[in-house]
């Protein structure tokens, strides 16, 4: 912000002090000489501008011939170095008081000291940006659109100066005052159509201005070379900006878990510099940390510090973790614990893996064993201390998962964040309301949902999504005359009520062989049962066809919502037994591709099987007197949530943490019933 100049014409009034002499005879017949005190004045002129300067003038009636003392100070402190009539405005003044008393003998022998001061405008806080970076291709004719946050603790300065079809090197370019903005190419100019690679593009810099005069560079680069848009993903944004306390998201357990596995992907920003009134400008830490009754650092199982530019371990000198650190990317960090032999003696094993490589296995030593000996009760993740601020950077965690044992095959918890809105506060269930803050949700580039996990360990994908080159799936065939492919969940016991989320994509040419009959088209199915898994008596039971959808048992409903072989396509299928009985089915919803298809009770035969709700979810490929050659039945980022609003998720498996080909009859799915059902990845 520009400082505002203005001239200063401060009085003081000055205190005289009237000595006590005698009269003095004189010429007027002998009357007393009586001498007035008038009151001195001091004014500061000059404007409030660091390197500005002030200057004291001082005036009295009754004469100044003698010297004249000057005191300035800042604030409350006395600034030793100035001493004559004038002083140079520092930048360190900014936000204090200027004050300056004159002290002097008049020349009637009054003492007299008077005092002015002004206000120096505090500095302004200048803007910071986020988002100043694209890329298009050199072909490009639709427009590149993106935004840019400007973030300003000044009030009323959180904005743009908007451009309309500015003309850059390259282009014209527009932005609003909220900041967002468009980017139209030129692919005609000669320099934008002889690109030929990604590995020498071209960059075109757009200067744009905050409302408080910051300016910033938005540095759009153009390559020659196809360009794929990065994934954005929702996750857990933690800030330090709160003098006092540290950024942190909380999640507590609820009772001590002996021994588990916590598995997460999380990104800490460049320039983590802290600041701290008094003290240096200093590097500040990121922390992934278990701890059991007691969130002390002292007292913590594991806690792994990102620090700058390498990772630690606290109470654990002798570990040098050789996994180099990369501020600004994606990491993987998976930890795991075993309390069953630990004692107030004895500490529980711990072991610490990072971007798939074992860097630590010991055995916590902190102060308070006897804190820790149950297992853990609290995993926090923190950026930066209770002392200083951090300005310009945060850190992102993503994909959390928690299991009960320290293979990661019995999930607990877990989080991808997708499921909140943008900027929605974490400080809310399931974390620990009272102690997470400055933790939000924010969308960026990085890990698609459930990069790391449990499962059968592997080759990760590339966490694109369905769709996507690299991405993993679960793929069910039906190959084997008797049976149908199939991979079940059971959810261990009855759920009331819930809600399913998947992705699928079933193949064309679901071409059924049977001996003696003639070949036909296959379905697959997304289902939900009770108590027995039979189809006549399914909760909901979504028939994918050849060409369409379609719902067993609810004839009158018609799916209009097209059905596209060989595309990838949403469903979600809500159910509430809340009401059910042996007469009265439980509510069902159905969406595909985010569209309401249907809204019905179920009508099986058997509603006593399924008045209790849902217990097992299968996919199914076939059916038991057919075989399919050339065509298979995939499904991806499987969730499950015990409420219909989907705010409480119970599962999730992407199987992004599984090998290629890695069969899935195994747990967390029924190892009895799922068949043909194994681990691909898409091409």
């Amino acid at each position: 912000m520009k400082m505002k100049t203005q001239a200063l014409a401060l009085s003081a009034l000055c205190m005289a002090m009237v000595g006590c002499g005698g009269s003095s005879s004189s010429d007027n017949g002998g009357e007393a000489d009586i001498r007035f005190p008038f009151d001195g004045e001091i004014t500061l002129s000059g404007d409030t501008d660091p390197g500005a300067t002030l200057t004291a003038v001082v005036t009295d009636a009754n004469g100044i011939s003698g010297s004249i003392s000057y005191v300035w100070t800042s604030g409350d402190t006395v600034i030793t170095s100035a001493t004559g009539s004038t002083y140079v405005i520092a930048d360190s003044d900014q936000g204090n008081s200027i004050s300056v008393t004159a002290t002097y003998t008049d020349d009637d022998n009054f003492d007299e000291s008077v005092f002015a001061s002004v206000t120096i405008e505090a500095a302004a806080t200048p803007a910071t940006f986020e988002g100043l970076a694209a890329t298009i291709g050199n072909a490009a004719t639709e427009a590149l659109t993106g935004t840019v946050v400007v973030t300003d603790p000044n009030t009323d300065e959180e904005s743009i100066v908007a451009l309309t079809d500015a003309m850059t090197t390259y282009g014209t370019f527009s932005i609003t005052a909220e900041g967002n903005w468009t980017y139209t190419l030129d692919t005609t100019a000669d320099a934008v159509a002889n690109l030929t690679s990604s590995d020498d593009p071209l960059l075109d810099s757009v200067d744009i201005e905050s409302a408080d005069g910051t300016t910033a560079s938005l540095v759009i680069t153009i390559t020659g070379a196809e360009v794929v848009a990065p994934t954005t993903t929702k996750a857990a944004k933690i800030t330090n900006t709160t003098v006092g306390d540290s950024g942190e998201l909380r999640y507590a357990i609820g009772s001590a878990m002996t021994q588990g596995k916590l598995t997460v992907s999380f990104l800490k920003d460049d320039n983590a510099i802290g600041v701290e009134p008094g003290e240096p400008d200093s590097p500040k830490d990121a922390y992934i940390s278990l701890f059991g009754d007691s969130v002390t650092n002292s007292k913590a199982i594991a806690d792994l510090r990102i620090q700058s530019d390498k990772f630690a371990i606290r109470d654990q000198d002798e570990i040098d973790v050789g996994v180099a650190f990369t501020p600004g990317e994606w990491h993987d960090v998976e930890i795991t614990w075993d309390a069953s032999a630990a004692s107030d003696t004895v500490g529980p094993a711990v072991t610490i893996t990072i971007d798939g490589t074992l860097v630590g296995s010991f055995t916590s030593k902190p102060t308070g064993l006897a804190n820790i000996k149950n297992g853990v009760e609290f995993v926090v993740f923190k950026f930066g201390d209770n002392d200083s601020t951090i300005a310009d950077a945060a850190f992102y965690v993503d994909n959390v998962k928690l299991y009960s044992d320290t293979a990661g095959t019995t999930e607990v918890f877990s989080d991808d964040f997708e499921s909140y809105d943008e900027d929605a506060t974490l400080v809310v269930a399931p974390y620990h309301t009272g102690n997470s803050l400055e933790a939000i949700v924010a969308v960026i580039n990085g890990p698609a949902s459930g990069e790391t996990g449990g499962g059968s360990g592997g080759d990760s994908g590339n966490g694109s999504g369905p769709g996507n080159a690299g991405n993993k799936i679960a793929k069910i065939i039906n190959t084997t005359a008797g049976d149908s492919g199939e991979l079940r969940y059971p959810t261990g016991s009855p759920m009331v009520q819930g809600k399913l989320t998947v992705s699928f994509l079933k193949d064309d040419n679901a071409i059924g062989v049977e001996t003696g009959e003639p070949d036909s088209p296959k379905d697959a199915y997304i289902s939900l049962f009770g108590d027995s898994v039979t189809n006549s008596k399914a909760i909901a039971d979504l028939r994918i066809q050849s060409d369409k959808f379609a719902i067993r048992d609810q004839d009158e409903i018609d799916v209009t919502t097209a059905f596209t072989p060989g595309e990838w396509q949403d469903v979600e299928i809500t159910w509430d037994a809340s009401a059910a009985s042996d007469t009265v089915g439980p509510t069902v919803t159905i969406t595909i591709d985010g569209e309401s298809v249907a809204t019905f009770t179920s009508k099986p035969t058997g509603l006593a099987n399924i008045k209790n709700g849902v217990e097992y979810i299968v996919f199914k490929f076939g059916d038991n007197d057919s075989t399919i050659a050339d065509a298979a039945f995939h499904v991806d980022n499987v969730k499950v949530y015990s409420d219909t609003a989907g705010t409480v998720e119970v599962f999730s498996d992407d199987f992004e943490s599984y090998s290629v080909d890695a069969p899935l009859a195994v747990a967390p799915y029924h190892t009895g019933n799922t068949f043909e059902a194994f681990v691909a990845v898409e091409d």
